[in-house]
Order: C-alpha cells, then sequence, then structure tokens
C-alpha cells in the first residue's frame, strides 16, 4: 500500500527505509534502528498513514514504547503531526503507552471477565513488598538456622527475593501447582511460598 499523498508531502525528510516501513501496511514489520534514527517518527507518520488511508481507527490502533516520558512524547508528536497532516479523526481513542501500563489498564478494566472478578487489585513494585511484609508470616514463615527459606539472613532481603521469585516464575508462565509439588526442594528452594500463596501480581481487595 502506497504513502498518502498528503503524508509524503509533509515528511519529505523520510529516508528510503524509513519511507519503506511507513508505506508497509499488511502483516507485521520488524524494524532494526539505533539511537536517533528515526523510530519514533516512524511510528507516529506509519499510524497516519494507516488513519489517512481507512485502514484502520483510532481505537484499532496501539503503540507502545518503554518509558511514560517517550509515551507522552509520542503522543504529543502524533497530534502535532495529525494537525499537519489535518486528519479529522479522534485520536484521544488511540492507545499510547508502556506495556506495563496497558496491560495494567486491559486488567483493571475487564478484570470482572475474569475467574477473579472485581475484588483484586494489580500491585505495583511498591505494594507487592508491602503485601509481602504484611503477610510475612503466612508467606516466608519462621527464621530457622538464622535464614529465611534457607537463603535469606533479613525479613526484608527475604520479603525482596520473595517478590523476585513471583515475578519470575510469572514472566516465565510456570504453573504454581506444579512448582508446589516439586519433589526436590533443593532446586526449588522456595517452593514453601507456593504452598500458602500465589505467583501473582494480584491482591484479593474484598
Amino acid at each position: 500500500m502506497p504513502i498518502a499523498e498528503a503524508t509524503l508531502k509533509e515528511f519529505s525528510e523520510l529516508n528510503d527505509s524509513q519511507r519503506e516501513a511507513v508505506s508497509h501496511t499488511d502483516g507485521p514489520l520488524l524494524v532494526i534502528a539505533g539511537p536517533g534514527s528515526g523510530k519514533t517518527l516512524v511510528l507516529v507518520v506509519r499510524a497516519l498513514n494507516i488513519l489517512l488511508q481507512g485502514l484502520a481507527q483510532p481505537n484499532e490502533i496501539l503503540l507502545c514504547t518503554f518509558t511514560e516520558k517517550a509515551a507522552f512524547e509520542m503522543r504529543d508528536r502524533l497530534s502535532l503531526a495529525a494537525k499537519k497532516l489535518a486528519y479529522p479523526g479522534d485520536l484521544s481513542e488511540l492507545i499510547i503507552g508502556t506495556i506495563h501500563g496497558i496491560c495494567n489498564d486491559f486488567l483493571l478494566r475487564y478484570r470482572h471477565r475474569t475467574p477473579l472478578g472485581n475484588s483484586y487489585d494489580v500491585l505495583d513494585e511498591l505494594t507487592q513488598l508491602l503485601f509481602i511484609f504484611e503477610h510475612f508470616d503466612e508467606i516466608v514463615g519462621a527464621e530457622e538456622n538464622g535464614k529465611y527459606l534457607d537463603r535469606w539472613s533479613t525479613r526484608w532481603t527475604a520479603i525482596e527475593g520473595a517478590r523476585d521469585y513471583f515475578n519470575k516464575i510469572t514472566e516465565e508462565l510456570i504453573d504454581p501447582n506444579v512448582l508446589a509439588n516439586h519433589q526436590n526442594y533443593s532446586s526449588v528452594s522456595l517452593a514453601g511460598l507456593i504452598r500458602h500463596t500465589r505467583p501473582s501480581c494480584l491482591r484479593k481487595t474484598a
């Protein structure tokens, strides 16, 4: 699919590789580029090129970045570029943010459609630590031979270690039931944690 004429006119500074990326509208596309090479510009112009040609509506486009700062910058640049191109659509329906922020919004918005129901909150990094602190005896247990779970010498390092462990097994999609029943306790030294709770960033609120 070619690039819209208005897009070519307003962004004539695009080089051949950038134009190739902007014009690709059918199927996935992987772009590998270093810092300062114009990746954000290409994302902005590509999104507008798709919108101008009527290939998608704003609520059908999602743009992800690594940081909140970059997400705000992309939103501003998209808005300015849309004005230059006289795009008439409502860009407020377009989703822009970090992948964690976007996923968090989806979890909160659609949690009533999951087995969890409405009585759960997503915990950020700080509240994860506070949650484990509040339920320390239930999750980690008592100190034995100067160590918690045979690994950590202080309560706080045990709390941080448990949080990191939960995050890791969640990221790797490990079944908590399989882990809880793992026979080789030395290789899964925190299996005891799973017997008391589940590796999740969700907290029951009611």
